[in-house]
């Protein structure tokens, strides 16, 4: 008779707690906890002009100090590199373009001038070397200068173009979305032990 008790005694502890656990327990019994994402703001691009949420339009510096905002520190890395290369590049173009130009007026002017010397009939004398001669020296050195600046300035245009793009990609990716953790909540559980059946407090 007391083992019939006893056993109806431990379904109905049974019972209870299958009915009592899911009111009390706010998440799994076990685990380390969910995480939530919280949504910042998109960036997407078109051309060299971002746009945060697909209206706010934002170039240059601008861009950086938006992911200086959104505490991004592997974007803001990066588009600042490309905007550094890209700067560089241009400058190299621009100051490559001014060498070639003035280093062809210096060959012209001299080319020029060692012609009308010639007609006038002005020599030189044999195997000197006259200030239009040094003019047109110093006009090829410019020419060359200006042409290797311009082919160096290229490939610093298109890498800085590059990472300033992929800096909208890694902010999407790495920094839109930072993760929350969810601490689990305590929850009451039906537990055995070497003194018995019972309800234990798991937090």
């Amino acid at each position: 008779m007391k083992t019939t008790s006893h056993i109806l005694f431990l379904i109905a502890i049974f019972l209870v707690s299958m009915v009592a656990e899911p009111a009390f327990a706010a998440t799994p019994k076990k685990g380390k906890g969910k995480t939530k994402k919280k949504a910042r703001p998109e960036l997407t691009r078109a051309g060299n002009t971002y746009y945060i949420n697909g209206k706010e339009a934002i170039k240059g510096k601008k861009v950086l100090e938006f992911y200086a905002q959104q505490n991004c520190q592997a974007a803001y890395d990066q588009y600042k590199r490309g905007r550094q290369c890209y700067i560089a590049g241009w400058s190299l173009f621009g100051g490559g373009a001014a060498l070639t130009i003035a280093g062809l007026g210096c060959i012209i002017g001299g080319v020029a001038n060692t012609i009308d010397s010639a007609i006038g009939g002005v020599s030189s004398g044999s195997g000197n070397i006259t200030i239009y001669d040094q003019l047109m020296i110093a006009g090829g050195v410019l020419v060359g200068v200006g042409a290797v600046s311009q082919i160096v300035c290229a490939p610093l245009i298109v890498v800085g173009k590059k990472k300033m793009h992929l800096s909208a990609e890694t902010y999407n990716a790495s920094c839109r979305y930072s993760q929350m953790r969810m601490q689990p909540q305590p929850y009451w559980s039906l537990q055995t032990s070497g003194n018995g059946l019972g309800f234990a407090f798991n937090f």
